[in-house]
């Protein structure tokens, strides 16, 4: 793919298409049905490790074709004397109004894998996703799920700047790496229309989170103490004064943390909010939690979620 940015959609052209330096994406059509079989089969080995890839099934995709859920070919501008398919992006599960949102899939195809096509392709087709209709879709968010081991994939959505954001339990039903169909895990990879063109592999950004509890590590939740158990709710280390009793130091580990901590200390007034500050957090929005030695479970996940609320 040449360095420069693929040309973004003609306003005045069909909906749905653009062309770039390379390659064109366009809704299917029938007289695609002879290059999608023989793209899908000379690439379903290398696709069957994380999809199902079906030779045949083009033309229940295209009746399928609706407001919900689009279709977008990549086709070669030269086909090099193949079947010139680049590749397949499908948009799923499209909803406007407040939400204008949709889940994007996509397969590419040899001999073209792995040669920039497709990248300029899902560039163009991002392009039209977050382009007013009747162009594109008028979309504000796009989100892409992913297997953790197709790393391949995942490298190429961060290349375009989308942003990792969650991780989704058992999400789909498909074969893996081990070749077995199973209920897989994904990583959740999203990109807002405010972002876009994005630089590649943009900053996560992940919001920091931070309390104190009160303590000097009792234990109050399941032989653990408070700030152990609200550390693990919210996925983030826990710095305790009865490890760390230096506080300078305490603080410093939390200007460190990306992602916050929960401070375990008996720290009051100025001294904490002054730690607090210096660790990139404005005091009044940090919650200080009273420890205790006998708090349950759901006391755990009500601090827990007291705290992402101070934070959003």
């Amino acid at each position: 793919m040449s360095s420069e940015r693929a040309r973004e959609p003609d306003a005045e052209g069909p909906p749905f298409t653009a062309t770039g330096d390379r390659v064109e994406v366009r809704p299917p059509v029938s007289a695609d049905i002879p290059a999608y079989t023989a793209a899908v089969t000379l690439s379903e080995r290398r696709l069957a490790d994380f999809a199902m890839p079906d030779p045949h099934n083009l033309p229940v995709v295209i009746a399928n074709q609706s407001p919900t859920y689009r279709t977008f070919m990549v086709h070669a501008l030269d086909a090099e004397g193949s079947h010139g398919l680049v590749g397949r992006v499908n948009v799923a599960n499209v909803v406007g109004g407040s939400f204008r949102n949709a889940t994007v899939g996509y397969d590419s195809y040899d001999p073209y894998a792995g040669r920039g096509l497709f990248a300029e392709g899902l560039r163009l087709v991002i392009d039209l996703l977050f382009a007013d209709p009747p162009r594109g879709l008028g979309l504000h968010r796009v989100e892409a799920n992913i297997q953790p081991a197709n790393h391949r994939s995942a490298g190429l959505a961060r290349s375009l700047g989308f942003v990792h954001e969650g991780y989704s339990r058992d999400f789909l039903h498909l074969p893996g790496i081990d070749g077995r169909r199973d209920w897989r895990d994904h990583e959740r990879f999203t990109l807002l229309s405010t972002d876009w063109p994005s630089v590649p592999y943009r900053a996560h950004g992940h919001r920091r989170l931070a309390c104190v509890v009160n303590g000097s590590g009792v234990p109050g939740y399941g032989g653990t103490s408070l700030a152990a158990a609200v550390a693990a709710e919210l996925g983030v280390p826990l710095f305790s004064s009865s490890v760390v009793p230096d506080t300078a130091t305490l603080f410093e580990l939390l200007r460190l943390s990306p992602v916050g901590a929960v401070l375990e200390c008996r720290l009051h007034g100025p001294e904490l909010r002054t730690g607090l500050a210096r660790a990139g957090f404005e005091p009044s929005r940090v919650p200080v939690i009273e420890g205790g030695a006998d708090v349950s479970r759901r006391d755990v996940v009500r601090h827990a979620l007291a705290v992402r609320a101070a934070h959003a």
